[in-house]
């Protein structure tokens, strides 16, 4: 990760962000968060009953930087994983 963020995104890493869609794929959703890069929100972190549509302004947690995608990973609010949440002492 040296290198590829600046200070600012490092710093949102776990932090509650607010972006846009941009798109919604079976595999998950892409969010403009107004940074270098995307967001993804992965299709494991989002129910049958979520919807989501482009255009649509969205708050999301700030997971993490996967360099492999070369994207910021989302959690939706309440769709944090329980033993992330545990360690992280996250209320939700």
């Amino acid at each position: 990760m040296d290198g590829q963020l600046t200070g600012y995104e490092q710093s949102l890493i776990g932090k509650t962000v607010e972006g846009r869609v941009e798109a919604v794929f079976r595999w998950g959703v892409i969010v403009d968060l107004g940074l270098s890069r995307v967001g993804l929100i992965d299709a494991l972190y989002i129910d049958d009953g979520d919807k989501y549509e482009v255009g649509e302004r969205v708050n999301c947690r700030l997971a993490l930087f996967d360099e492999a995608k070369n994207k910021f990973i989302l959690w939706s609010p309440g769709k944090i994983p329980i033993a992330v949440r545990l360690a992280l002492k996250i209320d939700l």
